[in-house]
């Protein structure tokens, strides 16, 4: 790959050939305000309009059709030898170059493109002097309710670049537009009084997604508004994916779910209640592609039994799911069955166990938390070596769980897929009978994984409950499981 050698701020920086100047000064830690730019999306200039937009009842049509979105310009960078600033976003590296990103013309230029921005955005809270320490329970500079700050304050991308950059003290106070915030949507509100047009949004729904259900008009004033293409977002196709409120810079995009402090959770609520924490919105998606496969490996980073777990898991996933707040909660469970019953083995093709580390590790239990913990292992690189009470391996999975509920088959498959990685399994080897932990440390096992389970019943205290006719519910399953004529 060729390489590009400059210099940003007194710091030499080696970075392909084709990267932009911004880029190169992230790699280097060297910060550079954006507001417009974002990674994921295309540039803000390339941008196209629409012929007319809606924020709720409020209909704007364009009155510039013919003219791209505007940069932000807040990334503007002096090069040695070039006369006029460029802007970092879309600028390629040189060899030899030389770059200024903070020096006082720099940051002039910054100040006054800054300022047509805060005029549109009430910037109460970025020049009070209670900034720091404000408790936001109660205004102690007497602002107007309206001017207040946002529930985005302390971690608003707009906040950052204004505290990094600097507000003109000529900076007009702002005007309030009183627009009615469209809070009846699901997932998220919208605040059209927050926009500043950076049209991130609308490249998020258009590039990213390809959906395409807002766009950007310049209105009477020329100021680009964002909106729906239709009165309403249902009518505009709008999935609700809430990616144009991911990529949001100020307050104008809300979740309605997600707070600040717990925000990974609260934005993935169904990985966070999943036990095993899989990515469970990335399967999806790549289901929704029609990679079975890619899904199928995804779920196999946390789990080895896709296919168990597609019938039997209790899914506590699925009543926090996100989707029920505009219309059921994805099918999160069967999901995973259909991506295990359509595997073709690519996963197997990519995976790999790593080097002998010379460890022997001795798991006691070949139940689901044996064999998981066996497959982990082997995976790094132990010598793995299950023992088990039973003559098969599966533990509850085998003995518990009737086959018309999970198909021996399916079992089977699974279990065998774990101890071809390289595993031995030793059967109706029982701990305290047959062997010993102290056994096991003369054997030379570094280590040992006690899986042993709690394969006991409950009870009920009911009168009769304990004459020989009445038996557990755990036992009449293993009994059912192993081929027994009960009565």
């Amino acid at each position: 790959m060729d390489t590009v050698r400059l210099n940003i701020d007194g710091r030499p920086v080696e970075v392909p050939k084709g990267t932009t100047i911004l880029e190169a000064a992230r790699k280097a830690d060297i910060y550079i305000p954006v507001l417009c730019h974002h990674p994921d999306l295309p540039p803000a200039a390339n941008g196209k309009g629409v012929r007319v937009i809606y924020q709720g009842r409020r209909k704007i049509e364009n009155t510039r059709p013919d003219e791209p979105a505007r940069a932000c310009g807040l990334c503007v960078v002096e090069i040695h030898g070039q006369g006029e600033l460029v802007f970092a976003c879309s600028s390629p590296v040189e060899n030899g170059m030389v770059v200024e990103t903070g020096n006082p013309r720099v940051q002039a230029e910054r100040r006054k493109n800054l300022m047509p921005i805060m005029i549109r955005h009430r910037h109460a809270c970025l020049t009070c002097a209670q900034q720091e320490g404000c408790s936001l329970t109660q205004c102690s500079s007497n602002v107007p309710e309206n001017e207040r700050c946002c529930a985005r304050f302390g971690h608003c991308e707009l906040q950052n670049v204004a505290n990094h950059v600097g507000i003109l003290d000529s900076t007009p106070k702002w005007v309030p537009t009183d627009l009615p915030v469209i809070s009846d949507l699901p997932l998220f509100t919208r605040d059209p009084n927050l926009c500043v047009g950076c049209t991130r949004c609308v490249r998020a729904c258009r590039d990213l997604r390809g959906v395409e259900a807002i766009g950007f008009v310049y209105d009477e004033n020329n100021l680009i508004q964002v909106g729906s293409l239709a009165p309403d977002l249902e009518q505009s196709a709008c999935r609700f994916c809430t990616a144009c409120v991911e990529v949001c810079p100020t307050g104008a995009l809300m979740d309605k779910s997600v707070g600040v402090a717990n925000r990974q959770q609260d934005l993935l609520p169904c990985k966070s209640a999943c036990p095993a924490h899989i990515d469970i919105p990335g399967y999806l998606r790549m289901i929704a592609r029609c990679k079975i496969d890619e899904a199928h490996a995804i779920i196999r980073e946390k789990v080895p039994f896709p296919g168990v777990l597609g019938r039997v898991c209790i899914h506590p996933c699925e009543p926090v799911c996100r989707r029920a707040e505009l219309n059921e909660s994805i099918a999160i469970c069967t999901l995973k069955r259909y991506t295990a019953d359509g595997d073709s083995a690519l996963w197997k093709k990519r995976s790999r166990v790593a080097d002998d580390t010379g460890k022997k590790v001795a798991v006691v239990g070949a139940g689901p938390a044996g064999l998981t913990a066996a497959f982990y292992l082997r995976k790094q690189g132990h010598g793995v070596c299950v023992f088990d009470a039973n003559r098969k391996a599966g533990g509850m999975m085998r003995y518990g769980i009737p086959s018309y509920r999970l198909p021996r088959q399916v079992l089977d498959k699974e279990i065998n897929d774990i101890l071809a990685l390289g595993i031995d399994y030793k059967a109706n080897q029982v701990l305290g009978r047959d062997f010993t932990l102290e056994q096991l440390q003369n054997d030379g096992y570094d280590a040992v994984f006690l899986g042993v389970g709690a394969q006991q019943s409950r009870r009920l205290s009911l009168p009769g409950g304990n004459t020989p006719e009445v038996m557990g519910a755990v036992e009449f399953l293993r009994r059912v499981a192993e081929g027994e004529d009960l009565k």
